[in-house]
């Protein structure tokens, strides 16, 4: 596998990265299945992760391929905003503790979905059918991909929520999965750990730890009533996992096998 980065613009004119893993040859006239990600800065180079650590997308990918238990597929990961990181995950205006959000969410969904999806499919040789474009985050990217899910359900067929941090705004993201929120027979991979809220020093606050699985139950609640797909659910609630790249660096060569296994079954 290789990787590439390229820069679009957003809505108010900044440059982003997007960092693209991609198959070393590519067939003349061939599509990939993608898996778009958000926090491009944390998936591949440590260097540039948060705590220096990454999710382990290439190596996960490339050792599944080398034991020939995936196919080849293109990763798409967009980096977050850094300081405004929680302005553009957040769907929804808050402050709670000592976080803040401007609520840009709905505006950075928006174009993503009308502008930069068609630019990658345009300039890559991505696949643009539902069932092969998988969109996955954790924390707010975790918000962000149950908000995209439940808001365009024609583009994606398979979301990947890792420690959903819905409880900034949990009100206004139930009402909104009750009031317009439809998953058209989605595949969910929904994952939680039960030590979520882990001090550096190894203290756990386990009241807020249970408010994460609290509400990843919640959301599982309404997407199922909204359409969701029971048969295709994976539920992963991991003992001590908490809320860091490591934790869910863990579950990646899973979460890849989930992605593909339609496609698998259906190419084959």
């Amino acid at each position: 596998m290789k990787r590439e980065d390229i820069f679009v613009e957003l809505v108010s004119g900044e440059k982003r990265r997007i960092r693209l893993l991609l198959p070393e040859h590519i067939k003349a006239g061939e599509k990939l299945p993608v898996l778009y990600m958000f926090d491009g800065q944390n998936l591949f180079e440590k260097e540039e992760s948060y705590g220096g650590v990454t999710w382990g997308v290439q190596e996960d990918l490339e050792a599944l391929l080398e034991r020939k238990n995936a196919v080849p597929m293109a990763v798409v990961g967009i980096d977050n905003a850094k300081g405004q990181r929680l302005d553009e995950y957040g769907p929804w205006p808050f402050t709670v503790e000592n976080h803040s959000s401007a609520g840009e969410g709905d505006r950075f969904a928006k174009h993503f979905i009308e502008k930069i999806l068609p630019f990658l499919e345009k300039e890559y040789p991505l696949k643009t059918e539902r069932e092969y474009r998988a969109l996955a985050g954790s924390s707010m990217g975790g918000l962000m991909t149950a908000y995209m899910g439940a808001k365009y359900p024609e583009i994606f067929g398979t979301l990947g929520i890792f420690s959903l941090a819905s409880w900034v705004s949990e009100e206004p993201f139930l009402e909104m999965l009750e009031r317009e929120g439809e998953f058209r027979n989605a595949r969910i991979f929904l994952q939680v750990g039960t030590e979520e809220e882990r001090e550096a020093e190894g203290k756990v606050e386990y009241e807020h730890s249970q408010t994460y699985i609290d509400n990843s139950m919640r959301f599982l609640k309404k997407a199922l009533k909204k359409g969701a797909s029971l048969e295709e659910l994976t539920i992963k609630i991991g003992a001590g996992k908490t809320h860091n790249e490591g934790a869910w660096a863990s579950y990646m060569e899973e979460f890849i096998q989930y992605v593909q296994k339609p496609y698998l079954q259906k190419d084959r």
